[in-house]
C-alpha cells in the first residue's frame, strides 16, 4: 500500500514540476542563451 501512496506521491510531485511557469522560465532562458552563445562562436 505504501509503493502506491510514494507512487502518486510522485507522480504529483512530476505533475507539478512540469506545469509550473517558475520552472519553465529559467530552462528557457538558459535553453535561449545557449543557442546564443552558439551563433555567437
Amino acid at each position: 500500500m505504501k509503493a502506491t501512496e510514494a507512487n502518486s506521491n510522485t507522480r504529483g510531485w512530476w505533475a507539478n514540476v512540469f506545469s509550473d511557469i517558475h520552472f519553465w522560465v529559467p530552462v528557457a532562458v538558459l535553453m535561449g542563451g545557449l543557442l546564443l552563445l552558439r551563433f555567437i562562436r
